[in-house]
């Protein structure tokens, strides 16, 4: 998440820059079903945009605030054995641009999603390797934009959960301010693509030791409570979960709430922020 550096409004609208093919009206994988009927629309009513440095660069000069995702659709679509394992580009491009307006970068971790469905059936390079289809997706997905090495707009083949998909967790970790940052250092936009790509990792691994003590991460029974109480069942203890922690550097702590305006016709979306510190 980069948002500007001066202040923003309490429930300001987050930009979200999503691949360009996931806002198209038809797919290149047509007749398949993928992007899912109504995708387009429900993201350009958030207020989604292609996903590219020109669109970053105008969002964050006139003060919004923009979600990406660095991975793109090599992320999204990870191969077997790939959870929550980041496939960032290797240069720091993304760092330079946000360096180039002295916008803040709010690293966060998200976990839950690459457990959504099982791992995957076949993935993409093995769809992409099978006779006649292989060559079909190819043919059909071959020219479109590719911003990580291996990105290809191939889902792969999943099967649900048996048990459900587990619980979404989300961490915002310490900003991380560019106002200082020459775009032009190679060795300094290094430094703090390191430092973003540590934190991130960081996080992902507090999740997920952390949501083991969660007494209400199973699917069926969480749902089935929240159903009948009309309440969001708790998760874990932020203090005990990060005691138990194997990487110790940072230690959250509960701050005020962070309320993101996700669309202007909705309610904010209120989380508990959670900040890194020494």
């Amino acid at each position: 998440l980069a948002s500007q550096s001066s202040p923003p409004s309490p429930h300001q609208l987050v930009k979200a820059l999503v691949y360009p093919v996931l806002l198209e009206e038809e797919s290149p994988l047509a007749p398949l079903p993928y992007p899912l009927p109504g995708t387009p629309e429900m993201l350009k009513r958030f207020g989604a945009l292609p996903a590219g440095g020109m669109n970053m660069l105008r969002l964050l000069k006139k003060g919004s605030s923009v979600l990406i995702f660095p991975g793109g659709a090599r992320e999204v679509f990870k191969r077997k054995n790939e959870a929550y394992t980041l496939q960032w580009p290797r240069t720091p491009e993304l760092v330079r641009l946000a360096a180039s307006v002295n916008a803040t970068i709010v690293p966060f971790a998200a976990v839950g999603g690459d457990e959504f469905f099982s791992d995957p059936v076949l993935d993409t390079d093995d769809l992409l390797g099978l006779p006649f289809i292989g060559s079909w997706l190819q043919e059909r997905t071959g020219k479109l934009p590719s911003l990580v090495k291996g990105d290809s707009f191939v889902p792969p083949i999943v099967v649900p959960r048996p048990e459900g998909p587990r619980r979404h967790y989300f961490l915002f970790l310490e900003p991380i301010d560019t106002t200082d940052l020459d775009p032009k250092d190679v060795r300094g936009c290094n430094e703090v693509y390191s430092q973003l790509r540590t934190a991130v990792e960081d996080g992902l691994t507090y999740l997920q030791e952390a949501r083991e003590s969660d007494p209400n991460e199973a699917a069926v029974p969480r749902v089935a409570v929240e159903r009948v109480t009309g309440r969001q069942q708790p998760s874990f203890d932020f203090d005990s979960a990060s005691r138990r922690m194997v990487k110790s550097s940072w230690v959250p702590r509960p701050e005020d709430e962070v309320c993101v305006l996700v669309a202007d016709d909705m309610p904010p979306l209120c989380v508990e922020s959670q900040k890194r510190w020494d």
